[in-house]
């Protein structure tokens, strides 16, 4: 029986690999986005949203209105809270931040997040029935296989990942407005800066930055699952595991 099931084991390495890679991801965002709260603070200082609220819009609004906002946004696109009915000071007034349009937009957004959590979490037991199933048959030799899989597969991935990165840096431009094209093909998506004060305090070049700091984050969680296969693949000949399936 387990030499007729053999076959699969490559398909289930390359299927392990992706849902990992994916995962990572997830993960990466949440690390990047999700558990450094004086980030935001910094980035509304470095591109001066208070100024550019004040000068597209005439609007004075305080940076912790502006902090509470993006917590709460996060907090929205989790789905950790229903609605995006956030008040903030405007000119001395409180007033409800996002607009109509805007509220609209994230709510998609929401779905995005939503869903990705979602696959995570359905990947993450995916991967964990491939494992047990290969330790079943494989015992041990489940991790050569899996190993060896995942460098292989990664040969591919981390080359379409370093093309996809080169390109977003020299072109973040036609990058942004792709992105949107396909995961928001509604376009809800273009604002104006002197009538969106959800534009003004996250401006392209956040959202470069924001990028920059989910790939250092992916990057690092990815080392880990390397130095995992490397080790057991390197090692496989010694326990006896590098038969060929």
């Amino acid at each position: 029986m387990k030499k007729y099931l053999r076959f699969s084991y490559p398909i289930l390495a390359v299927l392990f690999t992706l849902m990992l890679y994916f995962i990572l991801f997830v993960s990466a965002f949440d690390l990047a986005c999700y558990n450094n709260s004086s980030y935001y603070r910094k980035e509304f200082k470095k591109f001066k949203v208070e100024e550019s609220l004040k000068e597209y819009r005439g609007e004075e609004i305080p940076l912790s209105d502006l902090e509470n906002v993006m917590r709460e946004t996060l907090r929205y696109l989790r789905g950790d809270r229903e609605n995006l009915l956030i008040p903030v000071s405007v000119n001395g007034e409180s007033t409800a931040f996002y607009q109509e349009n805007e509220a609209s937009h994230m709510a998609d957004v929401r779905v995005l997040f939503t869903t990705s959590l979602t696959l995570r979490t359905m990947f993450i037991l995916s991967c964990l029935a491939i494992l047990f199933f290969l330790l079943i048959l494989e015992h041990g030799r489940a991790f050569y296989i899996l190993g060896k899989g995942f460098l292989f597969t990664s040969i591919g991935l981390l080359f379409l990942l370093l093309l996809l990165s080169f390109y977003s840096v020299m072109h973040f431009d036609t990058a942004f407005t792709e992105f949107h094209h396909i995961f928001f093909a509604q376009g809800n998506w273009e604002f104006d800066p002197s009538l969106s004060r959800m534009i003004d305090i996250m401006p392209e070049e956040f959202f470069a930055d924001t990028a920059l700091r989910i790939l250092m984050h992916y990057l690092f969680l990815l080392v880990f699952p390397f130095l995992v296969s490397f080790f057991f693949v390197k090692r496989a000949k010694d326990w006896g595991y590098p038969k060929e399936i």
